[in-house]
């Protein structure tokens, strides 16, 4: 079996960085490790994610695992400690942990559907996910400290992204541009409560699993919840593509501000905040379109009354 094949996600993406190239090259050795270390039976990779290696395998009793092999950056330092901290409790079980060759053991969702390809109306979609945040959100007691605080996160962000839109100089709003850096630096600040979030809380990343719903994946912080609404509200299926955009916002945010017990205006300053970073990104690694109908849909939200 090949365990490393060139069309591999993981593989396209970090062959791209000089930074992680000999952690790839390294990848193949590793891979031998963990499965020896775990006494693991392997199967071909899957093709998803873009800074791991994730393959089924089985331990020697037979059961069904996840192993999951990350190259080193800081959103996922955390991660084995946000999983230990959920113990289930709405995200997937942490069954092993490698920390010198940066392995996860998980267990194997069941059947592994993920939210983003149900069948079921967005608004049911959607409460699912809220029923999952919930949990995620309920975690007890301090957070250890490999899980970063959002605020010193997001401010880096800020930074970013006035360093970037100077630098490049987009033809892109500047008002829009410094709003996006003040909200990703205040917005932390002004949190009502704080909570133990997931940070990448996309659709796809909320899998079907005994009859429930678990997450997997996280890129855990410590800070707002609202910060971890803008992906599910977006991608549970795309609501710029429906006749009335503002609408289909305006609804979805009302539904998760009902649900979870926040306040509307502030999932959408964060999704504003957001966006910008993530604008500022792309244009930044020469995916120019895609930056642009980004801010393009930051402006209709920022324009938007909630009220």
């Amino acid at each position: 079996m090949v365990t490393v094949p060139p069309d591999l996600p993981v593989v396209r993406e970090l062959s791209r960085n000089a930074d992680a190239r000999p952690w790839l090259e390294a990848l193949p050795r590793l891979i031998d490790e963990v499965r020896d270390a775990f006494s693991l039976t392997l199967s071909p990779p899957l093709h998803g994610g873009s800074c791991s290696w994730v393959a089924p395998a089985t331990l020697p009793g037979g059961a069904r695992v996840i192993v999951k092999i990350g190259w080193p950056h800081p959103e996922m330092y955390g991660e084995a400690d946000a999983l230990r901290r959920w113990d289930g409790r709405g995200a997937v079980r942490l069954l092993g942990h490698d920390p010198a060759r940066h392995a996860l053991l998980l267990e194997r969702c069941d059947p592994g559907d993920p939210l983003s390809e149900d069948p079921r109306p967005a608004a049911d979609r959607l409460r699912t996910g809220c029923a999952v945040l919930r949990e995620l959100w309920s975690a007890d007691g301090p957070a250890p400290p490999t899980i970063e605080p959002l605020g010193r996160v997001t401010a880096h962000w800020a930074g970013l992204v006035e360093e970037r839109f100077d630098r490049l100089r987009p033809p892109y709003d500047p008002g829009l541009i410094a709003e996006g850096a003040r909200l990703l630096r205040e917005l932390p600040a002004s949190a009502p409560r704080t909570a133990t979030l997931h940070g990448d809380f996309n659709p796809g990343n909320v899998l079907a699993h005994r009859g429930g719903w678990v997450a997997i994946d996280p890129k855990p912080m410590t800070g707002d919840p609202a910060y971890d609404l803008w992906p599910l509200l977006e991608q549970i299926d795309d609501p710029y593509a429906r006749s009335d955009p503002a609408r289909a916002l305006r609804d979805r945010i009302a539904l998760l501000a009902d649900e979870l017990e926040l306040d509307a205006d502030r999932i959408a300053a964060w999704c504003v905040a957001r966006k910008v970073e993530w604008a500022l990104w792309a244009r930044h690694h020469g995916r120019d379109d895609e930056a642009a109908e980004e801010l393009r849909q930051t402006t209709l939200i920022a324009s938007m009354s909630l009220s």
